[in-house]
């Protein structure tokens, strides 16, 4: 009875090893699926960062834009304003620097 008592340890022992080796190796490829699954998650997190960073860019220079347009459109109008206001003193001008020069060489 001790032989088999003995025989009866030895597999058990030899089965409780074989358990922590099965044990250690789903741990390791739980351990690599969690390593896998939380590199995708980083990815796919920098990739969402990333659009989204983008579509707030977008967003921002579509506001820029639709905030300047006015200022933009107000400034040519200016610009057009003073232009047909000089167009207007331009004949008034070339007569008052002809008459001065006119004066200035009949004096001479």
């Amino acid at each position: 009875m001790t032989v088999e008592l003995v025989k009866s340890i030895k597999e058990t022992e030899d089965r409780a090893q074989e358990l922590v080796r099965e044990a250690k190796q789903e741990a390791r490829k739980m351990v690599k699926g969690a390593q896998a699954s939380a590199e995708e998650i980083v990815e796919n997190s920098v990739a969402q960062a990333e659009e989204e960073a983008r579509n707030l860019l977008i967003k921002a220079e579509e506001e820029a834009r639709s905030e300047s347009e006015p200022l933009v459109k107000k400034q040519e109008d200016e610009i057009k304003q003073l232009k047909d206001k000089a167009a207007e003193q331009m004949p008034k001008a070339v007569t008052l620097i002809k008459n001065k020069v006119v004066k200035t060489d009949a004096n001479h």
